[in-house]
This record gives C-alpha cells, structure tokens and sequence, in this order.
C-alpha cells in the first residue's frame, strides 16, 4: 500500500493521455462497423420556419441502394424530445420551426448513396412569417413560433420568465450617489468541438437496442429516446466513445434518437456521421442575450441597487433556456452582497438556430454586463476598479443579491489581490506606432452543481480484487476535462494504492451508475465525492477482511451514492441556497488596441482562480489556460452569422475562432487553495469560472487604452471604431 497523501496535489499524467497522443482512442466514427451495416444521413429544411405540405419519398425510394426513407409516421412514439420540456420533433410532422429540424432520414447501404437518396426527397412547403427580432418576439401581435404550445406564460412566445427582487430599489436609487447605465449585447457562439457528431446504432439478439455516441448525459439522452421512439427504458442502452470536446454542446440530443430510430424500423446496424457543416447547423449555440441594466451606488462606493433587464433568443425550441435564464438572472449581480436588486430574465422563441448549454450557462452574458458596469461606476465615483470589488465582494456566511447565502468565499477576496499583484510586477509598455496600451480587470462567481432545488447526485460503484486491482463505475463522461483523471488520483489517495491500480470505468449505461450530467462544473464535487465515499466504505470493509486470499473470487466491493446538500428554486420565499456553492476568479487582462483600425491585440492575461483543493495542477492549468483563449474569442473574434433564421457559415474558419496566432502569448495562472467545506479533499470544479471573466476583463483594458466603452461583443475592429468616434463626440461635448 501508497502512503497517504501521495496522490492529490501531483501533476499527475492525464490516464486517457497516452491513447489520444497516440492515436488509439477511438470515438464513434472509428468503432469497427458491419459489412451489412447501413447508413443515414438527414434531410432538412431550406427554410428556418415554414408549413410542411408534403414530403415526397418516392424518387428516393428508387435510388440504388436506398433501403428505408423514414418520416414522422415511422416514430411511433410522442416524436418529441428535448432536455427540459419535449417540444422539438424527432421528425417534423407539420411545421418547420429552426435551421436544425429534420424532415425524413434517408437509410442505404452506403452514406454516398444515402446522399444521393437525400438529394431526390422533395419537399413542399408553404412560407409563414420569419420571427427573428427578439424583441419583436415579445410584441403582443408577433408571430407565433409554437401555436400549439399549451402554456403558462404571458405570451404564447415566452419560453420562460425568471424574475428577483429584493429590497426597496427605487429608494436606493433615489438616494444614490452615483447611477451608471448600459445595454449591453452579445451574439451566437458555436461551440467547435473538434469531433463532430457521430455514431451508430445496433438492434441486440435480445431485441434491445445499443447506442455507441458521445455525450455529455447518457441518462437524459436515453430518457428522451424512450419516450420519442414509445420504446421501454429499459430496452435502450448507451456506449460512451472517446468524446471530441464539448463545452456543453452535447447536452441536447442530435442524432441519437435518430439512430435508435433507423435500427429499429431495418433490423440492422445504422451509422450516421455529420460533417462540419451539418454539426453547425445541427446543434444549439450560446444564447445572444440584450442586458439592459442600472447600477447605484453610495458615495462611499457601496452598491445600493441594481435593476437588470435580461432578454435571452432561444431560437426555436427550449432546449435548456428555462435553466439558462434563472442561471443568468440568480448570478447577474456578480459576486457582490447588494441589499436591493430588482433583476428580470426572459427567453423567448424565434426563427432562430436553437440555443442552449455552453461553458457558463448564461452567467457569461450577464457577467459581462455586471463588470462593465462596475468599471463605468468606478470611473464615476474616482475609484480604482480593485477597491470598488473589494468594498463590495460578499463575504462567508453573507448574502449575494440573489439572496442566495454562500457557505465560503474565502477564496473571492484573495483572487483578486492575486491577480492583480501578479499583473503589476511587468508594467505596460509605452504607446507606439498607433498602439495604445491598457489594462482591465474583472472578477466572477459560478454555480457548482445544478442547484435551483433539483436533486443533484451520482453514484459509484468500486470493487478490490484479490491482486489489489481497483475497478471505479460511475457514468460521468469524460469530454476531455480530464475526470477520469481527477476520480482516478482520488480513488487512489482514498484507499492508499498506486493511481495505475485504478481503472475509471464510466462508457456503458448498463453497468457504469448514473451520475448526471457533465455540466455546471460539478463532477469534481459530485462524482468525486461518490468515489470517495465508496472508497472509504470499501477501506473499512477490508479492515476487517482479513488475508487477500479468503476474499471472495471477484473481490469485495462497495458503493456511495452521494448527494449535494439541498438548495432552493429561485423565487423562493425565503431563500437560503439557490446553488450550493460557488467558484471565484478574477482576471487581469493586458491589451494593445490600434486606434486607427480599431484592432485589439491581447498581450497578457494573468488569471486566478479558487479551486478549493487542486487535484491536479496540470490539469487545472489546463482547465485554466482553456478558458481564457476561449473567453478571448468570445470577447474579440466570435459570432456565428445567420441570415433569415440560418446559419450562413457552415465552416470552422466561418466561426473566427482564435487560432494559435491569436491565442494570447503569456497566461498566468495562478491557484487559490480555499477549501470546499464538502469538497473531496477539500475540491471544487473549476470548469467554467476560469473562462467567465475573461471577456469583461479585455473590453475593460480596451477602455483603459484608448477611453472608449464597447458594450457589445464581439469587440471586432469596426465596433472599437464606433466605440471610438462616441468617445471623441462625448469629450468634445464635455469641453
């Protein structure tokens, strides 16, 4: 037996490393598949919104090796799914409603001529009026999305409402020394996982069907088969790939039911492989969110109030909006204690690509409204933007704005100090040849866990062979975060063993226990705190065992399902824990804008973060040094152009994602070690809170440069430009 304490905290190898470098991982296009297997490939819309008249198979019917063309009569089942409310067909029946719908699935004996078959379907439509104006979406007289949608809400294209209020607002306002204003915007973001969507489904002599894919949720994914395809739960079961990325992009449903759907109607194993093009157009983006918002603040700089408007586009289906907006609305007041707060969060329907999960569920566009405003209020009160966080950060046992009240902030005060000591030790070089200099900061919190009152655990299963060989089953997928890893090096610090004793199994839905989703930055606290406590179960069981060699054949074994602590749904009366807990980060960002052109070069970021207990510092790094190149995209580079409701560009190079060029030169990372009061070891995840801070930290050093405010991103050259030219106008009209 390892000594205690001689595995978390190390650096230690990724355990999936060595097959990725080496080529040996296989994701769902590289499973060995039959010679009598078939293939599908989907036929869509050319339109975002139309009736669908008729669907006319008959000239693909006749197209050699065309097996099966299926439509929405072939579903059997509710043909509905979706990860929070069943509103999108699995095939259309009668109304087109976004870019990804699909209309009829071609099934050959090869994918060239499934192609070929798909290009003979025909289609007829009949326009209805385009929706694509969120805030025309709002008008009591817009066109209607989902007429047929029963609801609760106000108006028929209102996916959700969330709202919070606390205090007396309009009194903090009238007494305020100091009321900053803005709108702020932000666009679609692909989410450009390398690995586009694939895989194949296979019926089983028993009469189940297996799905081989790569997901994010395998139980949810299943869930939604059963009741689109009418097929017993119990009949479906999932095999996890190797996963190509995924940032929250695979948490919706794209071809699995699809699949189930192809092997069920022909007996046969069918595969499905969409290329870039069809990923793009297939899966949901980052919500476009319009913050309207109001900051005040006394003039000893305490904040007072807040009064924030949040119009989310979710496109054409609800995917996981409901959750985004009561995300968005419970964070957008930062990571501050403000005693009155007045914040509404709408999502509503358009024509639009569909809009769901990406790294930061929603707090990404409010915290880039919050710290904007922060920064407006400091310049107005003469404050440094250091001072003015600090006078305001919610401290342990207080409450946020949201009411939520935080088990420990320990780690928030001092990421800040962190950063920006690190960042003052290499001063800003002087302006020259049309480059101006400046330096932002901004500070975030995250949700870790669900949270909003749902029951957030996982499960874990851990078995000792007689050899001293440690087998893990828990269903929390890897998607290149490095999970695996983390459970491995916390199963091994927990019973003493060497980490290459473990084995993390996590890939098949029939023997790996659920444990959620991997989302919210939560499988560190909940998967990791399962593994640990069936570790330490099974610990305690072999301290009364005895010798090795009277154990059992296959071992001994234990297993902890373990479940965060309770918290509250938001609009609760007397709220004590939206989310659970919370991470904390703060950013200092260096840049160089070209004020002729307007260009924005990022030249230094210096990044902290509380991670509760580091793991692993390499993958932390990682983790970190991830986030911000993505954060910098967001700020600068990305947005994912639609004309009419669909998307027009259906390449990588068409989404301007940052590349090794533009990623930024120097990252500093930098880990604050506060403990989580229930985190294995003391952890927490950091998934997402490494990247949020990024964006408001850039557009503040853009500011710090050349004195212009850009409030909608991405910041690219024309819009610093704009920016610019207001900037000149207001200080010509202040002389």
């Amino acid at each position: 037996m390892a000594s205690p304490g001689h595995v978390v905290g190390r650096a230690l190898p990724r355990v999936d490393g060595d097959a990725k470098v080496r080529g040996r991982a296989r994701y769902p296009q590289d499973r060995p598949f039959p010679p009598d297997g078939l293939h599908a490939v989907t036929v869509r819309a050319p339109v975002a919104a139309a009736r669908l008249l008729a669907v006319d198979v008959a000239a693909a019917l006749r197209a050699r090796g065309v097996v099966r063309v299926l439509g929405a009569a072939d579903v059997h089942g509710t043909n509905r799914f979706g990860l929070l409310e069943p509103d999108q067909p699995v095939l259309v029946e009668d109304r087109i409603r976004a870019a990804s719908d699909v209309v009829a699935l071609v099934v050959a004996t090869s994918e060239r001529a499934a192609r070929a078959g798909a290009r003979r379907v025909r289609l007829a439509l009949e326009p209805v009026t385009l929706l694509t104006d969120p805030e025309r979406a709002c008008d009591p007289d817009a066109p209607v999305v989902h007429p047929d949608r029963s609801t609760v809400t106000d108006h028929p294209n209102l996916v959700a409402e969330a709202r919070l209020r606390r205090g007396a607002v309009a009194r903090a306002f009238a007494r305020a020394a100091a009321v900053v204003e803005g709108v702020y915007a932000t666009s679609w973001v692909e989410h450009a996982f390398l690995a586009p969507e694939a895989g194949s489904a296979v019926p089983e002599p028993d009469g189940t069907l297996t799905l081989h894919v790569a997901t994010q949720w395998p139980e949810a994914d299943l869930r939604q088969a059963a009741l689109a395809l009418g097929e017993p739960r119990d009949r479906l079961r999932l095999v996890q790939a190797a996963i190509g990325g995924a940032f929250g992009g695979r948490e919706d449903v794209s071809l699995q039911i699809l699949l189930l759907l192809a092997a069920r109607a022909t007996g046969r194993p069918v595969r499905m492989v969409w290329d870039r093009a069809e990923s793009i157009r297939g899966h949901g983006k980052r919500h476009p969110f319009r913050i309207r918002h109001r900051l005040a603040a006394g003039r000893d700089g305490r904040l007072l109030a807040a009064e924030i408007d949040i119009l989310a586009d979710a496109g054409g289906y609800a995917s996981t909006s409901r959750a985004v907006v009561a995300n968005a609305v419970e964070q957008a007041c930062g990571p501050y204690a403000i005693p009155a707060v007045d914040v509404r969060g709408r999502a509503v329907f358009t024509h639009n690509p569909v809009t769901g999960a990406f790294r930061g569920f929603g707090v990404n566009q409010v915290c880039f409204a919050m710290e904007q405003q922060m920064n407006k209020l400091a310049v107005a009160l003469g404050l440094s933007a250091a001072a003015l966080r600090q006078r305001n950060f919610v401290r342990t046992g207080a409450r946020l704005a949201s009411g939520s009240r935080v088990v420990t902030a320990e780690g928030l005060p001092r990421t800040l100090v962190a950063a920006t000591k690190r960042a003052r030790a290499r001063p800003l070089p002087r302006a020259r040849d049309g480059w101006v200099h400046g330096r932002g900061l901004a500070s975030a919190l995250k949700n870790v866990g669900y949270g909003f009152g749902l029951d957030d655990h996982a499960t874990a299963r851990v078995r000792m062979t007689r050899d001293g060989a440690v087998a893990v089953a828990i269903g929390a997928a890897e998607v290149g975060q490095g999970i695996t890893t983390v459970l491995t090096q916390i199963a091994a610090e927990t019973l003493a063993v060497a980490p290459a004793r473990v084995r993390i199994a996590w890939e098949d839905s029939s023997s790996a226990p659920e444990a959620g989703s991997t989302s919210a930055s939560r499988q560190t606290l909940v998967a990791g705190n399962a593994v640990r406590g069936a570790c330490e179960r099974l610990r305690r069981m072999l301290a009364t065992r005895g010798p090795r060699a009277a154990w059992p054949a296959d071992g001994i074994a234990a297993s902890c399902t373990w479940h965060v602590p309770p918290t509250q749904p938001l609009g609760h009366p007397r709220p004590t824990r939206h989310a659970h807990t919370y991470g904390w980060s703060a950013v200092v960002a260096d840049v160089a804008v070209e004020v002729a052109t307007g260009r924005v070069r990022v030249r230094r970021v210096v990044v902290a973060v509380d991670a509760g207990r580091v793991i692993n510092p390499a993958l932390f790094r990682g983790q970190v040094e991830g986030g911000v190149v993505m954060g910098q995209g967001y700020a600068l580079l990305e947005r994912c152009a639609v004309r009419d409701g669909m998307p027009v560009g259906l390449r990588l190079d068409a989404c301007n994602l940052p590349t090794a060029v533009d990623a930024v030169p120097a990252i500093e990372v930098v880990a604050i070690e506060s403990p989580e009061p229930c985190g294995p070891f003391g952890a927490r995840g950091i998934g997402e809170i490494a990247m949020i801070p990024i964006v408001p930290a850039i557009i503040a050093a853009i500011h710090a440069a050349c004195g212009a405010w850009v409030d909608a991103i991405p910041a690219v050259p024309q819009r610093v430009r704009a920016a610019l030219a207001t900037a000149s106008r207001s200080n010509d009209r202040s002389r």
